[in-house]
């Protein structure tokens, strides 16, 4: 899909970096997010993936691209059941209130930062999977 719309998507992920989650709502958080910013960053976007330790107790991850943005009125709102950003790309407005939902069940938090035609960087944090133990 990327490569027919022209887009790009990169990833860059820390070495041994794990969490304790559900792979299968993981993909999905992940899908949606990308889905995303393909289709509402419009042709050509360049979309990168990054997982990297928060702190001690999590691991960030972050989809980035370089499309439309988001104005800060509607930040808030896209994470809610319905609510979407007014443009021309037709919207549920339940994917992001799913990856909400998804994230939180795992103890984690999830946030956008973004401005208009400056991109949007969506991140979200889930706690780090304990370490083996010794023995």
């Amino acid at each position: 899909l990327a490569e027919r719309r022209g887009s790009s998507v990169a990833v860059d992920a820390a070495p041994a970096v794990s969490v304790r989650a559900d792979e299968h709502l993981l993909r999905r958080v992940l899908g949606n997010l990308i889905g995303n910013a393909m289709r509402h960053g419009g042709e050509g976007v360049r979309i990168r993936l990054r997982a990297e330790p928060e702190e001690e107790s999590g691991v960030r991850f972050t989809v980035s691209d370089d499309g439309a943005g988001i104005a800060d009125e509607f930040q808030d709102v896209i994470f809610r059941k319905y609510g979407s950003v007014p443009a021309g790309q037709a919207s549920s407005g339940l994917g992001l209130t799913f990856c909400k939902l998804a994230v939180e069940a795992h103890g984690g938090r999830i946030w956008v930062r973004s401005a208009r035609g400056a991109g949007s960087d969506f991140h979200f944090v889930l706690p780090q999977a304990p370490a083996p133990a010794a023995g």
